[in-house]
């Protein structure tokens, strides 16, 4: 149960992570890159990044 605990905080801080950088990279990038420029997209990715990396790739 802890570790899946775990693996659900990892997936929230990287969604988190994931948002502020798609914010970041909206104005700057010009669009270029759809993962980074869009703040949803961003999130989800970076979401599931953490998700993998916190519950140590099982």
């Amino acid at each position: 149960m802890n570790g899946y605990l775990l693996a659900a905080a990892g997936g929230v801080a990287g969604a988190v992570v994931g948002f502020f950088v798609g914010k970041f990279f909206e104005s700057k990038a010009l669009r270029a890159c759809p993962i980074l420029c869009n703040p949803k997209i961003s999130a989800i990715f970076f979401a599931v990044l953490g998700l993998l990396i916190a519950s140590g790739g099982k």
